[in-house]
């Protein structure tokens, strides 16, 4: 990826902002087009939070909609999986005590496997569908896990995006399978992109894209795997998440 592209933002408006703030004070050239929403579920009749040894928060939407549904941890141990997740946490005065360096759900479950001995109780609060891989690993290796979808993710219909927004050299950055998928429901295009992690970037993959994909899944690495010609100062964690 030669050059000096814009990057095109394509992640829920709230959650493009704080990236597309941080990309302009670097100079660098921005559209933001979200393509999901948040839709949140009615709340659950009967939470049992506190009947858990463990909450894993894998996004900061999952931390917002667990507060915004009125609900608190209790005694149970939290793991976040990212800084922005960890850093959403501290926000609001909770800390995570597992924080590993990793990039999806899989190796989250991985490495919480190698570090908590089952069994255990474990509540993964979050989106109404979410990939069964990690669920499976945490059952097979003997926790108890209960999910619990507190929101939906929605694609903004393509009637409400514009019908050819992309110029040549764009780099456009997908952070989840729903962007792929709004995406490729809205334009048959096929800009270069970057994937925030594997996950992403196998539905990319199979939308015809060819991704390179974030060593990370934070902003600086996204930027990194754009191109050589984008330089980006340390961010904040809200920034990054």
């Amino acid at each position: 990826m030669g050059g000096r592209p814009r990057i095109v933002l394509t992640r829920q408006q709230e959650r493009n902002r704080p990236w597309a703030d941080a990309l302009r004070r670097a100079g660098i050239d921005v559209l933001e087009l979200p393509l999901i929403r948040f839709e949140p579920l009615p709340p659950a009749q009967d939470p049992l939070v506190d009947d858990h040894d463990w909450i894993l928060f894998t996004s900061p939407q999952a931390v917002r909609a667990f507060l915004e549904a009125g609900l608190t941890p209790g005694s149970a141990r939290l793991g976040a999986l990212g800084r922005g997740t960890a850093a959403a946490l501290t926000d609001v005065g909770l800390e995570a005590e597992f924080t590993p360096g990793v990039n999806d759900g899989v190796e989250f479950a991985t490495a919480f496997i190698a570090a908590v001995s089952a069994p255990a109780t474990v509540l993964l609060p979050g989106p109404q569908s979410r990939l069964r891989e990690p669920v499976a690993m945490l059952e097979q290796a003997g926790f108890l896990v209960r999910e619990l979808p507190l929101y939906r993710t929605e694609p903004v219909p393509a009637a409400e995006l514009p019908d050819s927004p992309f110029r040549p050299g764009d780099v456009v950055f997908l952070c989840s399978p729903s962007t792929v998928r709004a995406f490729t429901a809205a334009w048959d295009e096929r800009p270069e992109c970057v994937a925030i992690g594997e996950t992403t970037a196998k539905a990319a993959r199979e939308a015809g894209f060819t991704p390179q994909v974030a060593e990370t899944p934070d902003l600086q690495a996204m930027v990194r795997a754009a191109g050589p010609d984008l330089v980006l100062e340390t961010p904040s964690p809200e920034s990054m998440s």
